[in-house]
């Protein structure tokens, strides 16, 4: 079973996570994963390999999706030590698993440099950004400036009450996503880092529908759609699944044209992928 753990421990740290005990706790702990955490200390360890039904959850807990290359490999060295021995594997499943697809040196390097600059969201930090409009917004705010900003400046630029804003603030400190610097100013700790949010957790989507609205909100009152494009296709659902995978790469890559202080025709703009089923055909 060492083969598992060590892909297991290979993709935790290319995610970002430099430790079993951030892995586990920064996405929730034993409201989250199926087990406990001294029951993934012994995945790590390789002296249990995870149900097969677990591999989808802790694929998803990395928050950043492998490459192509790393996540064959995780997969098959799930299989390898599955089946015991390599002539085993080597004679059932050998033959359906060699690699089409060549190595993309580009997408690896992006792939690595935000891992290592990446910051979890715990679920936890997460609710209490997205509880509220006003908290929210200040932590866009402030996590894409590397200036400080009190409640009045929010207010002028999100158009949000000054004492809304005042306690979103305050809530941001208590979970540790902004520090007071001076009187009533406040800054980031994460401005510049490639943060995320949690990608499974009891209740997301209702916090994933409170964030919408307030998206929503805030572009039909201060904003604008710049942009929207779109295809109607015929195809497996497998198909769509991969394209989008190539397309969230194209979009971790446009974090690099992010600016953190005021520019010419800058803005905080959300870019999405939308992959929308209208019928079985």
């Amino acid at each position: 079973m060492a083969l598992f753990s060590k892909s297991l421990e290979r993709l935790r740290l290319e995610s970002g996570f430099t430790t079993p005990y951030a892995f586990y706790h920064r996405n929730g702990g034993r409201h989250v994963f199926p087990f406990t955490f001294a029951y993934y200390l012994k995945l790590e360890r390789g002296q249990h390999l995870p149900r097969p039904e677990w591999l989808p959850i802790l694929l998803s807990l990395l928050r950043i999706p492998p490459s192509d290359e790393l996540y064959q490999r995780f997969v098959t060295d799930y299989l390898r030590d599955h089946f015991g021995t390599e002539e085993n594997f080597q004679s059932m499943l050998g033959p359906l698993l060699i690699s089409k697809h060549e190595k993309n040196d580009g997408q690896q390097t992006a792939k690595r440099l935000l891992s290592e600059q990446a910051y979890h969201i715990t679920p936890a930090q997460y609710k209490a950004i997205v509880g509220d409009a006003a908290t929210y917004w200040a932590f866009e705010c402030l996590v894409n400036d590397r200036g400080t900003y009190d409640s009045a400046g929010l207010a002028k630029i999100t158009g949000l009450p000054k004492a809304s804003l005042e306690a979103g603030l305050k809530k941001l400190v208590k979970h540790k996503l902004a520090r007071r610097v001076s009187a009533g100013k406040y800054k980031s700790p994460l401005t510049g880092k490639f943060y995320m949010f949690p990608r499974t957790f009891p209740g997301l989507e209702i916090y994933r529908r409170k964030l919408a609205r307030h998206i929503e909100q805030m572009v039909a009152q201060r904003g604008s759609l710049t942009h929207g494009s779109g295809v109607i296709i015929r195809a497996e659902e497998g198909a769509v699944h991969r394209s989008i995978a190539a397309m969230r790469d194209a979009l971790e890559a446009s974090t690099a044209y992010s600016v953190y202080e005021k520019a010419e025709g800058s803005a905080v703009f959300l870019l999405q992928i939308r992959a929308r089923k209208a019928f079985d055909f």
